[in-house]
């Protein structure tokens, strides 16, 4: 994960879940497990390792969004 601020308290093997707040995914989707996390001495963030909850080799469609549709739009 990318980003996540150095004050977040997060550790190897913490589960992680979509929070809905963003407005993309849903609440509670399953995203995976931490498996490191690295804290440098400086800078504003944190390296963050997740095994995913996905398997990858077993997906058989994706679906890609290009862009969230603007207020109003169908």
């Amino acid at each position: 994960m990318r980003y996540v601020p150095r004050t977040d308290d997060i550790e190897a093997g913490d589960h992680l879940i979509t929070s809905g707040l963003g407005g993309i995914f849903p609440k509670g989707l399953s995203m995976g497990d931490v498996v490191r996390v690295e804290r440098k001495e400086y800078g504003l963030f944190q390296e963050v390792e997740v095994r995913p909850s996905a398997d990858f080799s077993r997906l058989e469609e994706v679906i890609v969004i290009l862009r969230l549709p603007e207020k109003g739009e169908g």
